[in-house]
């Protein structure tokens, strides 16, 4: 039997942190890039950590890899949340850290991006919207049975979350479903969510 494993992400306020931990969430996730209206400073990840023993995630959208991987060097894991290019993925690979979260839009024009991140790399993949903002479940539900450590998000909420947890991830990402208002987020919609993934039963 499989346990989905759950990142509750867009986290920007430490008691948010500490009761997702508490109620059982695998991966704590910050967004430390100014594109985003979850925005937290760097210096947020390590305040972070002097107050849950998740990992924390650090996720980046703009700037160098080699800034990146600077910028993120005190979060547990790396999540970039943008196509990258070969050279990318070559520098990422030659670098030293290993904990990775490489974005992959849901949809059928980014296939070759898809299998070209899965055989060049072992890092966890999220499968999320494309840039015009759609998700293709069909083509998730394909290449989630390809690579293990791939995981889904895009508008999951406690209402739909067993939609995607039929596709069989390895794990989810929710930030907007699990809220009161942008960053701040609602402790009975995580319960909601956690509890739908405990119930949620299947072998692979």
């Amino acid at each position: 039997m499989k346990l989905v494993k759950v990142k509750f992400c867009g986290i920007s306020h430490v008691q948010d942190a500490i009761t997702a931990e508490k109620l059982g969430a695998d991966f704590i996730g910050v967004v430390a890039d100014t594109v985003s209206p979850r925005y937290v400073k760097h210096e947020f990840v390590k305040i972070l950590k002097n107050h849950v023993t998740k990992p924390v995630v650090i996720v980046k959208v703009n700037g160098t890899i080699q800034r990146i991987l600077n910028e993120g060097k005190e979060a547990d894991i790396i999540q970039i949340h943008r196509v990258l290019s070969e050279i990318e993925i070559e520098e990422l690979l030659s670098s030293s850290i290993k904990n990775l979260i490489l974005y992959v839009p849901a949809s059928r024009e980014f296939e070759g991006y898809f299998r070209l991140v899965i055989s060049r790399t072992n890092y966890m993949i999220l499968l999320d919207k494309n840039p015009q903002n759609r998700l293709d479940l069909s083509i998730a539900e394909k290449w989630l049975k390809e690579y293990y450590k791939t995981g889904i998000g895009g508008g999951i909420t406690p209402q739909n979350v067993r939609e995607y947890l039929y596709l069989d991830p390895y794990w989810i990402d929710i930030s907007s479903g699990i809220e009161t208002y942008k960053g701040k987020k609602d402790s009975s919609k995580m319960a909601l969510i956690l509890k739908e993934v405990r119930e949620w039963k299947y072998t692979r």
